[in-house]
């Protein structure tokens, strides 16, 4: 009885923390996860996220040093306009159950494992990466893409300080990526998401509070789409989190739905992110829903509209 209570409470902890990441993300966690954690591939440099309270609206003086340090960007590398190149883009038949899975911050030691339990399901999703020179990484990429699945910009860095520091610094980190990933895979993505999400209050410490605004003015401006969520895994919401709470996060939040993007994470330590997958994958269609990557052209959700 007491091991039942416990599963009880745990669940509606879960629900709670799902409906609170649908607003902000879990960005914060995954500070202390990127602090405590080694890189997730071999020479990759684990990424550093800046946490904490968010900070006033900057001086006068403390602008003047942001704007300083904005005319100091590389404007060589700027460009006027984002080019999609990639795959084309269809419609999905009206009236579908679609489930767009996402994973997030790979690739991984865990990409291998996502890439083979969607094979085998016949599924494709999404994968939001963020940038890794290795040989390692860039196979994975041309995994990912072989395998018929979506690429979309994450940032090269994910790092909060540097590219919420500006929109401009936003755009020199996201080309950065979209560069190695046209080298590697042939083509730049035209769809993205924000580290945190377009609504995150982590980007305020360095931008300040209307920078967000200004980002996704900006993304949208170069030609991108971006893509929140309107379902959490929750896997965020701890560094591993349970297995059936992720499971039961997801398919309690997908319920009533016709579309869902569900945010998930492709790391190397959420081992319980893919031991869930199977199960959430054959109830989801067993829901009646059908799986697809997202395009440009996708049904979105977005916590912040420019």
């Amino acid at each position: 009885m007491g091991v039942q209570i416990r599963r009880t409470g745990v669940y509606v902890m879960g629900l709670i923390i799902s409906a609170n990441l649908a607003g902000c993300s879990a960005a914060q966690i995954h500070t202390e996860q990127a602090k405590q954690a080694p890189s997730q591939l071999s020479g990759i440099t684990a990424s550093i996220e800046s946490g904490g309270s968010p900070t006033p609206t900057p001086t006068p003086a403390t602008a003047t040093a942001a704007e300083a340090e904005v005319k100091g960007l590389d404007t060589a590398i700027v460009e006027t306009r984002h080019f999609y190149t990639g795959p084309p883009h269809s419609s999905p038949p009206a009236g579908d159950k679609i489930a767009y899975l996402t994973f997030d911050d790979g690739p991984s030691a865990s990409t291998r494992k996502i890439l083979h339990i969607l094979k085998t399901f016949g599924a494709t999703a999404t994968f939001f990466v963020i940038g890794t020179e290795t040989s390692e990484g860039k196979s994975l990429y041309r995994e990912i893409a072989a395998d018929g699945h979506a690429l979309g910009n994450h940032t090269y860095s994910h790092d909060y300080n540097r590219i919420y520091k500006s929109p401009e610094a936003f755009m020199k980190d996201a080309r950065k990526l979209d560069r190695l990933l046209e080298e590697t895979v042939g083509y730049r993505p035209d769809i993205l998401r924000f580290p945190g999400g377009s609504n995150n209050h982590l980007s305020w410490k360095s931008g300040g509070r209307g920078v967000m605004n200004k980002v996704a003015a900006a993304v949208r401006e170069e030609g991108y789409q971006y893509f929140d969520w309107n379902v959490s895994s929750t896997d965020a919401a701890a560094p591993v989190q349970d297995r059936d709470m992720i499971i039961d996060s997801v398919l309690s939040a997908s319920k009533g739905k016709k579309r869902v993007i569900v945010l998930m994470h492709d790391n190397t330590y959420k081992t319980t992110t893919v031991e869930a997958l199977p199960v959430v994958l054959r109830k989801l269609k067993a829901a009646g829903f059908r799986f697809d990557k997202l395009q440009k052209t996708s049904f979105t959700f977005q916590f912040l509209e420019p």
